[in-house]
């Protein structure tokens, strides 16, 4: 019985192999006898067939991971969240075919190309795996920075920026390491983007200088997202903090862009962070109105602020304050624990129209500014009953 065999790189006839299939086969064609090219290509089919196997096969792995399951708050629990099946897969395809490329024995030449392909989409897949890390502990400290209510604001903004960066590091690292298997100098490409970064940065002073501001704004913490803000001729809430500039929401709904190296320098009012809003308010009343009235008006006015739950009774203020020029001035002032802008102008109507229904109640009116004109040279008004007698025909 004939054996079919493989002799330094030959096939031989066999019971399986016919003498034409065996001259077929052992002809050369681009580099190579035409045997290793069938091997090559049945490795790279059998490649694409298993990588869906490989794919499914670690999906199941990892929704049915135990660990994950008991801990949804640890790293495990977060790095199922994402599609890390994907890369994995491609992983092991690309492991089978660099198997498969060396036990064939490829010609030197035409082995280079091959591991050098293969090393490229080998480590883009890494790089994707590592994102997916980067993700997964992203959310587990913001988690971890949420429950710690003392350094949320310092950490919920820091996390995204130390992410992007860390995948800014992984990308140029992957990207080194893949230039590096295909023969490339990286230690003399390293210098001359040392050069050239010298260039850049001389030429980019004002994008350094932006993020520089952006670092300072997290170290410093003067606002974060959702606060409303005040700063030089702009006023809304915060939308994004990013590396370069800072967008806020106005209250024309229009979006403004502020360079981090801008408004790092400029004052910042944080109207977020008011533990209460206040509400100040000067009404005026006329003259004619008698003591007992003011009196009791601005006691019923006081009574009925405090009566607002929402309302700090120990901030309300009512009480006549001023001699104006043409009327006599109560001030108003208390403060309002309200977290938007539409429940404080709620909140502010409500009361408002309370204090103009006691003013109608107890017949207070309110003043408007009014002058009374006298001429010196003018007659002294007549009286009632004084009699004018009319001219003589």
């Amino acid at each position: 019985m004939r054996e079919h065999t493989m002799d330094k790189g030959l096939v031989k006839e066999s019971s399986v192999v016919s003498h034409d299939l065996a001259e077929l086969f052992n002809q050369t064609a681009f580099l190579m006898p035409n045997w290793k090219w069938f091997g090559l290509a049945l490795v790279i089919v059998l490649g694409f067939f298993l990588h869906p196997v490989f794919k499914f096969v670690l999906r199941q792995i990892k929704n049915h991971n135990p660990i994950a399951r008991r801990f949804p708050d640890s790293f495990t629990g977060h790095i199922v969240t994402q599609p890390i099946e994907r890369p994995i897969a491609w992983l092991l395809t690309i492991a089978l075919w660099l198997i498969g490329g060396n036990a064939i024995g490829l010609p030197e030449k035409l082995n280079r190309y091959y591991d050098n392909t293969l090393t490229f989409f080998l480590a883009i897949n890494i790089i994707v795996l590592l994102f997916y890390c980067v993700d997964a502990m992203k959310d587990v400290l913001t988690k971890v920075s949420i429950k710690n209510s003392s350094s949320y604001n310092y950490g919920g903004q820091l996390i995204p920026y130390a992410s992007k960066a860390l995948k800014v590091l992984i990308f140029v690292l992957g990207v080194l390491i893949a230039l590096q298997s295909f023969g490339l100098n990286v230690m003399s490409l390293l210098a001359g983007l040392g050069l050239g970064g010298l260039a850049l940065a001389l030429a980019a002073q004002d994008t350094a200088a932006n993020v520089f501001g952006s670092v300072s704004i997290m170290l410093d913490n003067p606002f974060k997202v959702g606060d409303w803000i005040k700063t030089k001729d702009t006023e809304g809430t915060v939308e994004e903090i990013g590396f370069r500039s800072t967008r806020i929401r106005t209250f024309y709904n229009s979006v403004v862009t502020l360079p981090n190296a801008t408004i790092a320098k400029e004052l910042i009012d944080n109207m977020g962070v008011r533990p209460a809003r206040r509400i100040r308010q000067v009404l005026g009343i006329t003259y004619e109105t008698p003591i007992p009235m003011i009196t009791k008006f601005c006691d019923q006015v006081r009574e009925k602020i405090k009566s607002h739950d929402k309302v700090n009774p120990d901030t309300v203020t009512v009480a006549f304050n001023n001699f104006n020029q043409s009327s006599l001035d109560v001030l108003v002032n208390f403060h309002i624990h309200v977290y938007t802008g539409p429940e404080e102008l709620e909140l502010q109507q409500n009361i408002f129209l309370e204090i103009l229904q006691i003013a109608a109640d107890l017949n207070v009116e309110f003043a408007y500014p009014t002058q009374t004109t006298y001429s010196k040279d003018a007659p002294p008004p007549m009286a009632k009953n004084d009699f004018v007698p009319s001219p003589q025909a």
